[in-house]
Formats: structure tokens, C-alpha cells, sequence
């Protein structure tokens, strides 16, 4: 269960999020169809998941590998000491082609996932764009070779 401002998620909840991880275009009946919770009740439980925030926007999943951006890799950053870890953060994450950025606990303070077309260009990044900072005192890189995404 998921408590948020003294409101409860239950099961009807949370296979109306199920459905929608995996297809975020359907329409409230065939969610309804779906899930066998009457059309009524998905409409309201929909309404009430958008106002606690747990349903914050539809979206879409991407093949990056069509795109033309296959290799997946994760750089783990430490920051210079004493440098606003946060600014650090947000200019890594305006960097093209990062998915997604985060900071961390641990050994190093920022981790982020990039897609790239390949090694050359993957090098490209952290070579000249990453290791130009002077907030960045190390990284390390991680190459994927095959992910599975949950939606």
C-alpha cells in the first residue's frame, strides 16, 4: 500500500497503474475492460491518482536503438569536493543525449544513463564535454549490453 495525505492505494488502484505502465493511450473503457472495474469507478480512481501526484504525465517509450542511439552506458561521477553537487546535476542532465540523471549516495555523488550511437561518440561526451568540467574530480563508465525495461 502507498500512503500519501491519508489516502490509501488498494489493488484496483494499482492494476490501473499496471495497465497504463504498459500502454499509457488507453482509453478509461478499456482500462475498464482490462481490469474489469466498472468504467465509473476507473474514471474517479484515474481522477484521484492525477490529484495525489502519483499520476503525473502519459508518455511514450522510445526504441532508441531505431533512433539510431543503441549502446546504453551508466558514468558514475564524484565531484570535486566542496562544488554545489545539485548545479552539478543539472548541467550533466542537460547534456545531450542523457536519459536520465541522478545523485547518489555511496562512492561517487551522481550517476546518469546516456544513449549514444557508439563508442566514438560515447567518448566524444565524456572526453570533451564531461571531463572539460572542473566540478568533476572522477567517473566511471559502464557499458550495457542488453537491458530489460519494466514498464
Amino acid at each position: 500500500m502507498v500512503n500519501k495525505a491519508n489516502q490509501t492505494l488498494d489493488k484496483k488502484d494499482l492494476m490501473l497503474l499496471g495497465e497504463l505502465q504498459k500502454d499509457s493511450k488507453l482509453s478509461e473503457q478499456r482500462l475498464a475492460g482490462k481490469t474489469g472495474i466498472p468504467m465509473t469507478t476507473v474514471h474517479n480512481r484515474l481522477g484521484k491518482l492525477r490529484g495525489l501526484g502519483v499520476i503525473r504525465s502519459y508518455t511514450i517509450s522510445v526504441d532508441y536503438a531505431k533512433l539510431g542511439r543503441p549502446l546504453v552506458a551508466y558514468v558514475l561521477v564524484k565531484a570535486v569536493p566542496g562544488i554545489d553537487q545539485r548545479k552539478l546535476l543539472g548541467r550533466i542532465a542537460a547534456m545531450p543525449n542523457i536519459c536520465e540523471a541522478s545523485m547518489v549516495a555511496g562512492d561517487f555523488d551522481i550517476i546518469f544513463k546516456a544513449r549514444v550511437a557508439s563508442m566514438e561518440e560515447l567518448n566524444g561526451m565524456l572526453a570533451g564535454d564531461l571531463r572539460r568540467q572542473k566540478t568533476i574530480g572522477a567517473a566511471r563508465t559502464v557499458i550495457s549490453y542488453e537491458t530489460i525495461e519494466n514498464l
